[in-house]
């Protein structure tokens, strides 16, 4: 069958909900892969399986006695108060924030994307603040589930998919953008969102949002989430990137998800993952995330989607 006879009913609606159902990961992939899971006793409380998510980033743990982290860039260690502040003299951060690939068979690695400097090459970037997203594994209060809802009499409880943007603060990550489209690539929700903590950095280059863009912004996580609680079903099948990311940003418990970077693997297989931009120019042959100013969180979030009809239409052509 070719893509061009496919039914197109089969790619909304009643069927492409069923259809997504296969790509749902198991609770055990989640836990695997970091999603924030449900505490047993605690309903606004989350459990993140950290130990895991620590080896699969090959990220060294923290000492909170000591109130001491690693920053995640430049893996310098330095100290923070209580409140989260970097204090003392901590230096500047000095990192890549490109990337460099090792290869296991000749033990070398790829110059960075970022400058194109050898993979032992000092950083070619200077942020004024060390950052540590240690916090969003720590700090597991102020989570919320999405809870069972009436039966949809079609059996379709939609299908979105969602990207966020962050910014570093003294608590790790926290959400300054989302957006969720719809089975159709519509924009269901769009918004900027205030910070909770105190920010370190807007982390511009990638997410795209500056200080002056959140200058007059009100719009709180617990908004969001309200939103999000009022919009799905915990049956709703939700698509993201690397998604429990996302889901630990929001501070936000979903059974039924779906994640592009398990979809579609590696080669290398885990912890290996292949980015979202890398999957659309492969798969869509479409070239996202070429603003110099950061990512845009609505191409993303289209972007997730598109591959997900694209793999339907993989499957059934």
């Amino acid at each position: 069958m070719s893509w061009t006879n496919i039914d197109k009913n089969l790619l909304k609606g009643p069927a492409f909900y069923k259809v997504m159902q296969r790509h749902v990961i198991s609770i055990t992939k989640q836990e695997l892969n970091g999603f924030p899971r449900p505490h047993p006793y605690c309903k606004s409380r989350a459990i993140i399986n950290a130990a895991n998510l620590n080896k699969l980033r090959s990220k060294p743990a923290v000492s909170l006695a000591l109130y001491e982290c690693i920053c995640d860039r430049c893996n310098t260690r330095y100290n923070v108060n209580s409140r989260g502040s970097p204090i003392g003299e901590q230096g500047a951060c000095c990192y890549h924030w490109g990337r460099s690939f090792r290869n296991p068979e000749t033990k070398t690695s790829s110059p960075f994307t970022c400058c194109g400097q050898n993979g032992d090459a000092k950083g070619c970037t200077v942020g004024k603040w060390h950052i540590s997203n240690i916090g969003n594994l720590t700090n597991l209060e102020g989570y919320v589930q999405t809870i069972e809802k009436p039966s949809a009499a079609d059996g379709d409880y939609g299908v979105y998919a969602l990207d966020c943007e962050m910014c570093y603060t003294t608590a790790g990550s926290d959400l300054v953008c989302i957006t969720v489209v719809s089975s159709d690539c519509r924009i269901v929700y769009e918004t900027l969102v205030k910070p909770s903590n105190p920010v370190l950095d807007y982390n511009t280059r990638f997410s795209g949002i500056t200080e002056n863009d959140l200058r007059n912004v009100t719009t709180t996580l617990e908004d969001v989430q309200a939103f999000l609680l009022n919009l799905l079903s915990s049956k709703a099948i939700l698509i993201g990137h690397d998604f429990g990311t996302d889901l630990r940003a929001l501070k936000l418990i979903h059974d039924t998800v779906v994640d592009t970077s398990i979809v579609f693997p590696h080669a290398r297989g885990p912890p290996f993952k292949k980015g979202l931009k890398k999957l659309a120019l492969d798969i869509l042959e479409k070239d996202i995330q070429k603003e110099v100013g950061g990512h845009n969180s609505t191409e993303d979030a289209i972007a997730c989607m598109e591959l997900m009809i694209w793999k339907v239409k993989y499957l059934l052509g």
